[in-house]
């Protein structure tokens, strides 16, 4: 094979993935383009076909629309409420179950961890209907804890087993000395353990946020009251029985995926070093 030749496998072999990784990231932004354009255009140009791909009336009428005119700020509020009561729940106790179950294990621990594996394994889907019936007996229907719990059921064994080789990897030794110190078995945890396994703890308290922002069929089932709705369901209010109004609707949408994208952006190193640790060892 010539020096030429070489060169240009070389090349090519340097320059497929890059290709494809950037016609992976088209189709991954091409929705987020659309939604953010169809935003910016007047409801005329907005359900005109042809469609435009660059706004001609560009406005930010939807935009003010959205948080002056619409229930949009209150859906907000109710989602950021939501995604962080289940968050800070699910954090605190994933990181009291993990340090109990690896720190003092007993003879059915092992069955325990594999218990919420097997729970979560169960499609969640398949048990709206049972949560849905078990919480209008106890009376948690149309209320923001309905989704919460619901929301705890999907993201608390995730994190189990995500914190799981942090609390196992972590020395046992400075625990002991923490003990002899006379510190608190609480104690040790609170001042030894969760500062130096952070990285992990953000991991989770990153994806139960995310996870708990974007539920949908949930609070789509258990609320009913508009009032009560978060912003996945509450976009709702911009289609009507004759019209839908795209434009306000993308930019509640768009709205809707800021706090996500933002609060992505400044974790995703912890989203991987909690994956790559909390499921690199059984």
């Amino acid at each position: 094979m010539t020096p030429r030749r070489l060169a240009s496998n070389a090349l090519e072999h340097k320059v497929t993935p890059y290709v494809g990784m950037t016609i992976i990231l088209i189709l991954l932004l091409g929705p987020i383009y659309w939604t953010l354009i169809t935003s910016l255009k007047p409801l005329a140009e907005a359900i005109k076909w042809p469609p435009t791909y660059i706004p001609k009336g560009f406005t930010l009428n939807p935009y003010i629309d959205v948080l002056t005119r619409s229930p949009v700020p209150l859906y907000l509020l109710n989602s950021a409420i939501i995604a962080l009561v289940t968050t800070f729940i699910v954090v605190s106790a994933a990181v009291a179950t993990t340090y109990a179950l690896t720190r003092f294990p007993y003879k059915g621990s092992k069955a325990v961890f594999s218990g919420f594996l097997i729970v979560r394994v169960i499609p969640p889907i398949s048990l709206l209907l049972p949560f849905y019936l078990i919480l209008r007996q106890v009376g948690l229907i149309n209320t923001r804890a309905s989704v919460i719990i619901y929301t705890m059921y999907l993201t608390y064994p995730l994190s189990i087993w995500m914190l799981k080789s942090f609390f196992e990897q972590f020395p046992q030794d400075l625990i002991d000395a923490a003990l002899i110190d006379g510190t608190t078995r609480l104690g040790a945890l609170t001042r030894v353990v969760i500062p130096v396994i952070a990285n992990g703890i953000a991991a989770v308290a990153v994806i139960a946020f995310l996870w708990s922002w974007i539920e949908f069929l949930a609070p789509f089932l258990f609320i009913n009251t508009d009032a009560l709705k978060p912003i996945t369901v509450g976009l709702y209010y911009f289609v009507g029985d004759e019209t839908t109004y795209w434009n306000s609707l993308s930019a509640g949408a768009f709205l809707a995926t800021l706090p996500g994208i933002i609060f992505f952006i400044f974790a995703q190193k912890y989203i991987v070093s909690g994956l790559t640790a909390g499921f690199g060892k059984e």
